[in-house]
């Protein structure tokens, strides 16, 4: 999928703010397609940028939860693989129509992780496709099915020309699995990456001004 891909680690824990506002750093200044994994400061919950509040009060009453920038349902993190790609707008994926870039990423994670785990994974079809707001409960076309229930689900952004993919990997002992084998499916040429100081600064500046307030959390 890529020639070059830089693999970002989780050294350090975030919470939801910053996961979110880190993505939307990386996105801004990105010059070399980025996989990055997320470790979270404790449970949380994430919602789509279109989604109302509203909906996801019914939901979660008791865990800290954020709007993300990109669209989807509610997801709850915590036990799962939380992941972004950030797709500069020199590479061709990033200009790939969203459906034909959704079903080529999960394509290849499907078959990665089809030479992992004893189970079936297969990408849902349009007739399984399920409406929800809760995303684990409502496969949408090209998620993965793992054993007969949703095991990925992602939402995406553009902006500024590059691509923003938001994914979750959810099955019993997902924060098992090797982040560099996963990265590795996606790539010729796998480089490690640390968290630029600048892009962590930026990230506070957004999470502080966007992420975290009630004007963003409200908005619908």
């Amino acid at each position: 999928m890529f020639h070059r891909l830089n693999l970002i680690l989780p050294d350090k824990v975030f919470d939801g703010a910053m996961q979110m506002a880190l993505d939307e750093a990386l996105l801004l200044s990105v010059e070399t397609p980025t996989l990055r994994v997320y470790s979270w400061e404790s449970p949380c919950v994430t919602f789509g940028y279109f989604q109302k509040l509203s909906e996801v009060k019914l939901i979660n009453l008791e865990l800290p939860s954020v709007r993300r920038w990109t669209g989807g349902g509610i997801v709850l993190h915590g036990e799962d693989l939380t992941f972004s790609l950030v797709i500069p707008h020199s590479e061709k994926a990033a200009s790939m129509p969203s459906t034909l870039f959704y079903k080529s990423l999960h394509s290849r994670l499907a078959s990665w992780l089809a030479c992992l785990l004893p189970m079936e994974v297969r990408l849902v079809t349009d007739a399984e496709v399920c409406e929800g707001s809760a995303c684990f409960s409502a496969p949408a076309c090209d998620d993965l099915l793992i054993n007969g229930r949703k095991g990925l689900g992602g939402a995406l952004r553009r902006s500024h020309g590059g691509l923003l993919y938001q994914g979750s990997l959810q099955f019993p002992n997902a924060l098992s699995l090797d982040p560099k084998s996963m990265a590795g499916a996606l790539c010729e040429t796998l480089i490690i990456k640390t968290l630029k100081e600048e892009v962590l600064t930026e990230a506070e500046r957004i999470a502080k001004s966007r992420y975290s307030t009630t004007e963003w959390g409200d908005r619908r």
